[in-house]
């Protein structure tokens, strides 16, 4: 009989668990360490809300801006317009290209994939894969030596950590 009631409280002690836990997760995610929670506000590419030197080095990590500010927040509106114009090109010129990359890459795993599939015939995709990732690649560099010209040597110092750290393997 004692065994029959401590099963009871056990499992309704579980239950209460069981329905709590969720509860305490879902509010502790939704706490704010003291400040209150304000909704998130889309900042344009090239108008963060505060330098990076100003968020702190979090999302710095490994030096980068260490006293310079971010290139993005220095921009003139005229400099503005230019970067804008720029990316768009840039956008334009690559939009293709990868859009190709990505039927080649079908077609080579359609290749791959066939019965008594042909070497010759993959190495061959797999030129016209690299042809284009060449193209793209060269579009994106002629894009930054454009951009290093249009900033100022100040600019330029946050620009060039940034490409840096790009192929480093770091985005953004």
């Amino acid at each position: 009989m004692k065994h029959r009631y401590k099963t009871i409280f056990t499992g309704i002690l579980l239950t209460g668990f069981m329905m709590v836990s969720p509860l305490q997760a879902q509010e502790h995610g939704s706490k704010t360490h003291g400040h209150t929670k304000e909704p998130a506000k889309k900042e344009s590419a090239h108008k963060p809300s505060k330098s990076g030197h100003q968020k702190g080095h979090s999302q710095h990590k490994g030096g980068l801006h260490l006293f310079s500010p971010d290139w993005h927040g220095t921009l003139s509106e005229h400099q503005k317009v230019a970067v804008d114009e720029m990316h768009l090109r840039l956008m334009k010129d690559t939009a293709a290209i990868k859009a190709m990359i990505t039927v080649k890459k079908t077609e080579l795993a359609v290749l791959a994939t066939q019965d008594h599939a042909k070497l010759e015939a993959m190495n061959k995709k797999i030129d016209e894969i690299l042809d284009l990732k060449r193209q793209k690649i060269r579009a994106r560099y002629a894009h930054i030596i454009e951009m290093r010209e249009m900033l100022s040597p100040e600019q330029r110092i946050s620009y060039d950590m940034r490409i840096i750290s790009q192929a480093a393997g770091r985005k953004k």
